[in-house]
């Protein structure tokens, strides 16, 4: 069940907006390159940290809702550096097709996967050095996007989709390319845009806990997002799914990073 009080959301979006605009202005490049949907997870949750936690990710990342939306993309900016290479397991979960529920012996192999690092970051991001204060709080502003994109908790054998063509406005892509960008930019070309789109969107009733965030990701999966044959063009009715997806899915993401946050210190 949905809470059907709007009102914050709508509240939201237009300080997002006057926040965004506000910080174009400083720098027009901010928001120029980077994945749309990381910078509207991050901006989702900004307006709803609580002072004491906006302080706290201050404190590490720098002050501002500038420094904390730049840090939502750093985990993929950072994905060609083979100094990180031992992060990228931990940007997705496999579950088998038939599977309703995460278990970790069989889905998260060496306790390495999307669901064991929101966990292991958390608690590095309270204990750990300036440094690793810095990354694990980076990645875990990433993972919380991440793991509510239904392909990132989706199958191992065509890796999360990215083996899986099909075709969008006349071009073949991937079905994970898709649904990592496509499908966001189809609510809006600007992070403006996008937070005014959802601005009727329903919080959860729940925050909830990884397990449960990839578990329904992967439900997402296999009723909705493989509803197109290898090599077909996606169709009006699958657009308008996928729509509906991605609006709830970042609207989600974006509060149970805000409340996980809250909690954290």
């Amino acid at each position: 069940m949905l809470y059907t009080d709007f009102s914050f959301i709508r509240r939201l979006a237009m300080n997002t907006i006057i926040k965004t605009c506000l910080l174009l202005l400083i720098s027009h490049s901010t928001f120029a390159y980077g994945p749309l949907g990381h910078q509207t997870v991050a901006a989702l949750a900004w307006d709803q940290l609580t002072p004491f936690a906006k302080q706290n990710v201050g404190r590490i990342l720098g002050q501002g809702q500038e420094a904390f939306i730049e840090s939502s993309t750093w985990a993929d900016e950072i994905k060609s550096d083979s100094r990180f290479n031992y992060l990228k397991p931990m940007h997705y979960v496999n579950l088998p097709k038939d599977a309703h529920n995460y278990v970790a012996k069989r889905d998260c192999k060496k306790n390495n996967c999307i669901v064991s690092a929101i966990k292991k970051f958390s608690t590095i991001a309270k204990t750990g050095s300036p440094k690793e204060q810095t990354l694990a709080l980076r990645m875990l502003v990433h993972l919380f996007a991440d793991i509510h994109q239904p392909l990132h908790a989706g199958l191992r054998e065509d890796r999360g989709g990215n083996w899986y063509e099909i075709e969008y406005n006349k071009k073949t892509i991937s079905l994970h390319k898709f649904w990592d960008n496509q499908a966001v930019k189809r609510q809006g070309k600007t992070l403006e845009a996008v937070i005014e789109k959802l601005a009727n969107q329903a919080l959860p009733n729940q925050a909830g806990k990884p397990k449960q965030w990839a578990e329904y990701s992967h439900g997402l999966v296999m009723a909705h997002v493989y509803n197109v044959k290898e090599g077909d063009e996606l169709s009006e009715a699958y657009l308008e799914k996928a729509d509906e997806i991605t609006q709830q899915q970042l609207v989600h993401a974006g509060y149970r990073l805000a409340m996980w946050l809250n909690r954290l210190w």
